[in-house]
């Protein structure tokens, strides 16, 4: 058998990063974070605990990393041409997005929103949400401001607030919760 190639172990390095994070994110979000060890992890995932330190440093590194990648997905659906000229299309693409992103990876909003109730464990992982989320808020902002809402702001913030209150019940109840319309009104918020 001949050594293996650079572009074979860099594939193989990928293949057992991901079946990390898709293992602690699950464990995570089923036991919760502070239930959750790396002995877990590891043990699911069929690997070492030595070998899983050689991909992540430690388990708060591990979650920072399915955090920050879940955020940055959630905010790639938002495809805004000129920042200073939102288009109410270009924010429904988002919102379709995102709900097609909580139907298909509702553990990482399980986990999400139970972190955001969880304060020592929000705090550090504060940073790069706010950096995040300021970004979308940013283009919301715009929006209302062009649109002549007397308090941009303040709009911007309550669709926050319905966004994240869609998410958490659809994920308390995603057999019979009305996701569709629910979409729709939030759409007529526009």
């Amino acid at each position: 058998m001949s050594p293996r190639t650079k572009e074979q172990f860099e594939f193989i390095r990928y293949e057992k990063e991901k079946l990390i994070l898709e293992v602690a994110l699950n464990l995570f979000a089923k036991n919760g974070y502070a239930s959750t060890s790396v002995s877990m992890i590891s043990k699911e995932a069929g690997i070492s605990k030595g070998l899983m330190y050689n991909y992540f440093s430690s388990k708060e590194d591990l979650l920072k990393r399915i955090i920050i990648g879940g955020l940055k997905r959630f905010a790639m659906f938002l495809n805004v041409k000129d920042v200073s000229n939102v288009k109410k299309e270009e924010l429904i693409d988002f919102i379709d997005g995102n709900l097609e992103a909580l139907k298909n990876d509702p553990d990482f909003y399980k986990l999400y929103f139970s972190l955001a109730f969880q304060a020592e464990v929000f705090a550090m992982l504060e940073a790069e949400i706010m950096k995040i989320f300021g970004d979308i808020m940013a283009v919301f902002i715009n929006y209302y401001q062009s649109k002549g809402e007397t308090d941009p702001f303040t709009k911007t913030r309550f669709i926050q607030a319905v966004f994240d209150g869609i998410g958490i019940h659809y994920i308390l109840d995603t057999e019979t919760f009305p996701l569709d319309k629910t979409r729709n009104m939030m759409i007529d918020l526009l």
